[in-house]
């Protein structure tokens, strides 16, 4: 498994609930084992370090040789174990004295952090109602609430590893009744974990390693370069014409320097800033397709009726309108077989996602919010991959970095994203409702064209003069030309759904101001961390809200 499995530990501390030291170490080691037979060779360990079944636990990782130890201690005071052996390959310190302070939970915060970006947990758990927030039960039920399964070993012997899943969960089961149906063995929740069935979630779980996604046109064919330096920037030119200019880019602060330094957060970075290329690409292709198109709809018109103004140049015009339609139909089926539409729309949703991840690993979020785990959508799981390399970011969350890093996650949540909707809701309803009243002067010119050639046919029958040849092709050219402005004009707005991206960006932006008001008094890395979810949520519902409606568009044809 290239990346590794990243696995949550959890478990007792109290002499009482662990049980003996040796049968506890022989429980755990045969929950690890478990995990080895499976197939996983190389991992990290999540945990907390501290004392009874956390400590043994990273003893037998380590001696089963499955990888690195990741510790995320509750409280900036708490100190390493003595023992060199159980020592952290990375660790992580909360700031528990803040969060105690405003009556809130630290050992909750951790156990959340913990599984944040975990793959699986391991919980060495009596089957009893936790003792406090953050306890080992609450940490299963955190585990299931976020999709992420559970490997169950017991503190008794013989104590055979259970998987426990989270997608048989009614929405209205609560945490005791998770007890209690756990308790009876319900065979909807849980099952034995044998040597196949956990190689086969885990074989879910694996993803490849991820790469970034080519940022320049250098290999791509001669025929495509000269289009993207021609054709497909069609639509940037309609966007200077009609709307006014290219709309500024969000102004954004950059990350604080301790951030920058991570690296995790370059891993993110450089994976956003590949994609975040390669969708503006993407999408300059696809809107210039369709612009391109619509306005081949008016030229072909156009040069269709011209003999009806000149007659000798019909065969020139005939000529002309095949190598048009050759031309377009060829765009339009390169652009269907090659999907291009498909292509964008994903392009665009892993930027999205990994511009997300970026803003939420500062503290310590991930984009798997709703219980689905991370492979529901292909640019999920894509992002997914580039989260898991990244890791999590490690440290000391004192007061200053919680501040520098939590302004700068919560600005890019929110307001930058809020100024992006600002700028190109107001854009698209610019270019919409241009594009609609310079529809509207072209069709009311035509109809005074009309009414002007019936009185003057009228004044030249009653004045018995002939009306030049010129003026009634005139006439003919604008009957054909008008329907085919009004045509295109409605199919543009359909493919690119300008006054539908207007209208939501409208929403978002009211959505984020109420965000961005309440982000102004966080002062702690629960609450930066609970505005920042709400900021994660709305935006990938807009994301689904959009790729959905994206892949229902059809692809403007000419003709």
């Amino acid at each position: 498994m290239e990346l590794g499995i990243r696995v949550a530990f959890a478990g007792h501390n109290r002499a009482e609930d662990i049980g003996g030291i040796d049968q506890a170490t022989r429980v755990l080691h045969a929950g690890f084992a478990c995990l080895r037979e499976a197939g996983v060779q190389t991992g990290v360990l999540l945990t907390g370090l501290a004392d009874g079944a956390d400590l043994l636990a990273v003893g037998e990782w380590r001696k089963l040789g499955l990888g690195a130890v990741h510790g995320v201690m509750p409280h900036l005071e708490d100190s390493l174990p003595a023992d060199p052996a159980l020592q952290p390959d990375r660790i992580t310190w909360l700031d528990g004295a803040s969060v105690e302070r405003a009556g809130r939970s630290p050992h909750a915060l951790q156990t959340r952090w913990l599984l944040e970006d975990a793959d699986i947990l391991l919980v060495y758990w009596n089957g009893e109602i936790a003792r406090g927030p953050g306890g080992t039960a609450d940490a299963v039920w955190s585990a299931l609430q976020r999709g992420v399964p559970v490997l169950w070993v017991e503190p008794k012997e013989p104590s055979e590893p259970r998987l426990i899943f989270g997608e048989a969960l009614e929405e209205n089961c609560g945490y005791l009744e998770l007890l209690d149906r756990l308790s009876f063995g319900d065979p909807t929740l849980m099952e034995l974990a044998t040597r196949e069935r956990v190689a086969a979630l885990l074989g879910s779980l694996a993803l490849a390693a991820p790469k970034l996604p080519s940022s320049d046109d250098q290999g791509l064919p001669l025929l495509d370069r000269v289009l993207e330096r021609t054709v497909f920037r069609t639509f940037s030119l309609y966007r200077r014409l009609v709307g006014g200019g290219r709309p500024p880019a969000p102004h954004l602060a950059a990350p604080p320097p301790e951030l920058q330094q991570q690296p995790g957060f370059q891993i993110l970075t450089r994976a956003y800033e590949a994609a975040d290329i390669q969708a503006n690409r993407l999408a300059a292709i696809h809107r210039s397709q369709q612009v391109f198109q619509a306005a081949v709809m008016i030229l072909a018109a156009a040069i269709g009726s011209a003999p009806a103004i000149w007659p000798g140049i019909k065969i020139y015009c005939v000529l002309t309108e095949l190598a048009l339609a050759y031309v377009t139909f060829q765009v339009w089926s390169v652009a269907v077989k090659s999907e291009q539409g498909r292509r964008w729309g994903e392009a665009r949703r892993v930027a999205e996602q990994l511009r997300l991840e970026r803003a939420s690993w500062a503290l310590g979020l991930s984009t798997r919010l709703d219980g689905r785990g991370a492979s529901s959508t292909s640019p999920a799981r894509s992002a997914w991959c580039w989260r898991r390399k990244a890791q999590s970011p490690d440290g000391r969350f004192d007061a200053a970095r919680v501040q520098a890093w939590g302004r700068w996650a919560l600005a890019s949540l929110i307001e930058a994203e809020r100024e992006y909707h600002h700028v190109q809701g107001r854009l698209n309803a610019r270019l919409s409702h241009r594009a609609h009243a310079f529809e509207t002067k072209v069709f009311w010119l035509f109809i005074g064209l009309l009414v002007s050639f019936a009185v003057l046919f009228g004044l030249a029958r009653l004045l018995d003069f002939e009306l030049p040849h010129w003026f009634g092709g005139l006439v003919l050219v604008a009957g054909a030309v008008t329907p085919a402005f009004g045509a295109a004009s409605l199919a543009l707005d359909s493919s690119l759904a300008l006054s539908d991206q207007a209208r939501r960006s409208a929403n978002m932006e009211a959505s984020l101001s109420a965000l961005a008001e309440r982000a102004k008094s966080a002062d702690r890395l629960d609450l930066f961390q609970s505005i920042g979810r709400e900021a994660l949520v709305l935006q990938i519902q807009q994301e689904d809200r959009w790729s959905e409606e994206a892949a229902h568009r059809q692809v403007l044809r000419a003709g």
